[in-house]
């Protein structure tokens, strides 16, 4: 059943994922976590669905576009049940419009394959590195995907190596001139601190450390075995799969340097898990297996998701 809808690309398979991330944001946040709803907070939880929502539509077009996958849903499907796993994710909205930015970066970074206009390329995914930094600062360590792609792609040129620095610039006098018009002109410096915000009563339940080491053992497993079947592909689609790679590694190292019991910026690391998972699924060739690991992931989802509201 699941295969047979989301094994292809139509757009009701976005529609019903959409539906499904709505009632989840909504069932989350005030049942879930107890939100109340109020003016004052209105705004952030529009932005918040907002963002999710063409987090979604993004993570499609650029899967669709650089061909990381084959012809069907099963990145969208996965990025939902990653969401339904970790809903505290939802809590986190500044992670969930960094996150925005991150996959816009994502999308130019990895279109860089094609080797067509990279200077402008490298230096709009530096940039939306950037803005996405000004939400959740720690999103910086996100920097070192240009010079890795710089590397992977056009190490010879000076250039390249230098635009991320003046998307630095850019982006700095920018916010600083913004800052000092609204009255904030030390927000600079205050706002990256760069220090540990995570929580020792986050990390102190047994629930939240062993549902991150299972979904790291997990994505890395399946990210293992992606790379086993590109044994054969271009070269140029082995570079992207470790450029997910490392994209996702960073992606964990911020959460463990920002989760707490306010949120965490998990989302970060939907995208190229999503990816991972499926290129595992899509390497299945039997169709009653692959049937009954999607059936398999969502009942799982499904079940810790109970579990951790009926034990809260």
């Amino acid at each position: 059943m699941i295969s047979s809808v989301f094994g292809k690309t139509k757009p009701v398979n976005y529609i019903l994922v959409l539906c499904f991330l709505t009632l989840l944001y909504a069932c989350a946040l005030f049942l879930r976590f107890n939100r109340e709803i109020s003016l004052e907070t209105l705004p952030m939880d529009v932005l918040g669905i907002s963002a999710l929502l063409l987090s979604v539509l993004l993570v499609n077009f650029i899967v669709q576009r650089n061909q990381l996958t084959g012809s069907h849903s099963y990145t969208s499907y996965f990025f939902a049940l990653l969401v339904l796993l970790f809903p505290e994710s939802l809590l986190d909205r500044h992670a969930l419009v960094a996150n925005l930015f991150l996959l816009l970066a994502m999308r130019r970074l990895i279109s860089l394959k094609s080797l067509r206009n990279v200077k402008a390329k490298i230096f709009d995914g530096a940039l939306w590195i950037l803005v996405g930094s000004l939400l959740v600062d720690w999103v910086l360590l996100f920097m070192l995907l240009p010079w890795i792609y710089v590397y992977f792609y056009e190490p010879r040129n000076l250039r390249n190596w230098l635009n991320p620095l003046a998307a630095v610039a850019v982006v700095g006098l920018i916010g600083a001139a913004v800052a000092f018009l609204a009255g904030i002109p030390d927000f600079i410096g205050t706002h990256y601190r760069l220090r540990w915000e995570g929580t020792v009563e986050y990390w102190a339940q047994w629930r939240n450390a062993a549902k991150l080491g299972s979904y790291i053992l997990v994505v890395l497993i399946a990210g293992f075995t992606a790379f086993l079947k590109l044994g054969k592909a271009g070269h140029g689609r082995i570079v992207v799969m470790r450029l997910l790679a490392i994209s996702l590694l960073v992606g964990i190292g911020v959460v463990l340097l920002r989760s707490g019991m306010r949120g965490s910026p998990i989302v970060l690391t939907f995208f190229p898990a999503a990816v991972f998972l499926s290129k595992y699924i899509e390497s299945v060739r039997k169709e009653k297996i692959r049937e009954g690991l999607l059936v398999g992931a969502l009942l799982i989802c499904l079940a810790v998701f109970s579990g951790e509201w009926l034990l809260a």
